[in-house]
């Protein structure tokens, strides 16, 4: 565990690039939506996130043949996307809290 600590350490920014990374895939599926299945923007984009959330309402469906092979892959690699990011995010919280509780045992230690 001091290993992956040390790797977060090393670079503070991780965090910063998986949500980057995330946001600029969000944006891929709201331009592909608008353009390929001419919805507006907000359908696109609403679309997006019921979709990479897995509620899929039905409300919307892909009616092309691009726009149905896209999401499935879309759908795939999305969620291994947010699955990868929220468990970096949430391991960096863990590692945080172990960190900080060491630190106040051994400063306990030292004022006894």
């Amino acid at each position: 565990m001091a290993a992956d600590l040390e790797k977060a350490k090393a670079n503070p920014n991780a965090n910063k690039i998986l949500v980057a990374i995330f946001l600029s895939f969000v944006s891929l599926g709201v331009v592909f939506y608008h353009l390929v299945e001419k919805w507006n923007w907000l359908d696109s984009a609403y679309f997006t996130i019921i979709t990479l959330a897995t509620v899929g309402y039905g409300d919307f469906v892909p009616k092309t043949a691009a726009g149905k092979i896209f999401t499935m892959f879309y759908v795939f690699v999305g969620i291994g996307i947010f699955v990868y990011a929220a468990n970096n995010f949430l391991k960096n919280r863990i590692d945080r809290r172990i960190e900080i509780g060491q630190n106040r045992r051994g400063s306990k230690k030292g004022e006894s």
